[in-house]
Parts: structure tokens; C-alpha cells; sequence
């Protein structure tokens, strides 16, 4: 078998159906399925090509996992729910493109792995972003945050290292622990006046981001969140009280740090290993 047609008046695709299915090189979903199962087609190594029913909503948890071929996903606005690790491991996917779609949810690690990941559009309308979405995707270079998406799941974008351009969304409040980790060809980037803060280890280790700037809003920083980048110069937002560790740590590029009046703690090894570094304009408030 090359082409699987799935017969009309089927509205579920159960869980494990088609699993580890290699005979399998192209998917025609009929009209009647709302639903595709868990694991469905885990593993259906040689699928290459899926046409969507007109009504399926709901894509479980690991339904395609490790379909080695897809090269390409056109996810239409019928599906509502994408669930964790539905995508994981296909090698093969260069491009993904949601339509525009105000219910969807796309779950934790619903694209992790996909190592050959070029080009991803989410869909307007989407609001959440959730852990790991696009972990370890290496070649990612650009994806789409439409401005509807008010939160980004911790290592959202882990080891994205060929990430170059990403746009945050204008009501975004939180970066979290390890969003942006190893994306080490990120070149700059402009967070919204929204933010308020940015976790643990946020970009540590993107070696090329040589300038950001951090507005007012920004209240807590996490430990090591610029540490390993390429940033030369920066100014710290004045309503940062505490540097906490590790702060730029290994920032070899660093060459100044304007740290505002309401710091009143600096953290051990915030500075560490700045080589560079030649000014800090530290207020008499620091002990």
C-alpha cells in the first residue's frame, strides 16, 4: 500500500491504528474524521504527503511522531488542538504554516526534534506557547509569533541554533528559564515594553547576540539569563533591584554595564570571566 485512504463516515482514527506502518507514503484523511488517536501513525516512516479532512479538530498526542518524510505541513484552521509530541522527530520537516485560527493549541513539544525545521508560521490567534514547542530544532531560521500570543513555555526555543530572526508579540510579560538557550546565530533581538521578566538561563549561550536592549518594565532577571552571549554594551532597566548570578558570566565581549540606583545586590560571579570589560557604573546603594 502507497496511498492510505481513510474511508468516509469514519470519525475517529484510533490510537496505535496505523503504528509503525512503513507501507504507508501518503495519507487522505476523509471529510467525516474529527479525530486522529494517540500514536495513530507513530512512526509511519515513509509518509510523505497528508491531506486534512475538512473537520478534523483534534491531532493526539504523538499521532505522527518520527514520520521520518513529511517535508512540508499545511495545517488547516479546522484543527483545534495539536497535541504534545504530535510532530516529534520528523527529520524530514522543512516548513510548517497554520491558518489562522483564534481556538487552536498547539501542545508542549508538539515540533521537538524536528531537525531539518526551516520555516514555521503560527497562526494568528493562537495565544500560548507552550515548553519545548521547537526544542532542538537546529535549523530553524524564522518563525512567526503572531501578536495574539501573550506567553512562550520554557526552552520554547532551546538549541534553535540557526534561529535569526523571531518578532515577540507586544503583550508578552514573560521570557522564561532557557526560552532562547544555544540559539547562537540569534543577532539581535527587541522585547516589547510588556515584559516584566526574563528567566534562568533565557539566552545563555546565544554567542552572537551582540545588542539588546531591556526596557523599564523589566523587574527580575534570572541567574546566568546573559551569560555566553556576545553582548558588548547594555544597560540594565532601573526597575531591576538584585544582578543576580552569573548574570554575564563568560560575556567576552562586554565592554560596559550601566547598572541602575534601586540595585542594591549584586550576585557572586555576575561579572566573571568579561574579559573586556572596562566600565561598570555601580550605585552607592550595591552591598
Amino acid at each position: 500500500m502507497k496511498i492510505l485512504k481513510i474511508k468516509e463516515g469514519t470519525k475517529k482514527i484510533d490510537s496505535y491504528q496505523y503504528k509503525d506502518r512503513k507501507d504507508i507514503e501518503e495519507l487522505i484523511i476523509a471529510d467525516t474524521v474529527e479525530e486522529i488517536g494517540e500514536c495513530a501513525f507513530f512512526r509511519c516512516s515513509n509518509l510523505k504527503k497528508i491531506t486534512w479532512g475538512k473537520h478534523v479538530h483534534t491531532i493526539g498526542y504523538s499521532a505522527f511522531f518520527g514520520c521520518l518524510s513529511l517535508n512540508s505541513l499545511h495545517l488547516p484552521n479546522s484543527i483545534k488542538y495539536v497535541g504534545s509530541c504530535a510532530f516529534e522527530f520528523c527529520n524530514g520537516l522543512t516548513y510548517v504554516e497554520f491558518e489562522d485560527n483564534d481556538e487552536v493549541v498547539i501542545g508542549n513539544s508538539a515540533f521537538a526534534y524536528c531537525s531539518r525545521l526551516i520555516y514555521a508560521i503560527l497562526p494568528i490567534g493562537l495565544k500560548h506557547i507552550y515548553a519545548e514547542t521547537f526544542y532542538a530544532c537546529s535549523k530553524l531560521e524564522d518563525v512567526f509569533i503572531p501578536e495574539t500570543v501573550t506567553s512562550i513555555g520554557e526552552r520554547a526555543f532551546y538549541r534553535c541554533e540557526a534561529l535569526v530572526s523571531v518578532s515577540l508579540p507586544s503583550s508578552l510579560k514573560t521570557i522564561p528559564d532557557e526560552a532562547f538557550r544555544y540559539c547562537d546565530h540569534l543577532p539581535t533581538l527587541q522585547l516589547p515594553n510588556s515584559l516584566i521578566s526574563i528567566g534562568t538561563y533565557a539566552f545563555n549561550g546565544c554567542y552572537r547576540l551582540s545588542s539588546i536592549e531591556i526596557p523599564n518594565t523589566v523587574n527580575t532577571i534570572g541567574l546566568g539569563a546573559f551569560s555566553q552571549t556576545g553582548i558588548v554594551s547594555i544597560t540594565l532597566p532601573s526597575s531591576l533591584k538584585t544582578i543576580e548570578k552569573s548574570l554575564f558570566n563568560f560575556c567576552l565581549s562586554l565592554e560596559s554595564v550601566t547598572i541602575p540606583s534601586g540595585v542594591t545586590k549584586i550576585g557572586d560571579g555576575a561579572f566573571a570571566n568579561c574579559k573586556r570589560l572596562k566600565a561598570v557604573s555601580l550605585p552607592s546603594t550595591v552591598v
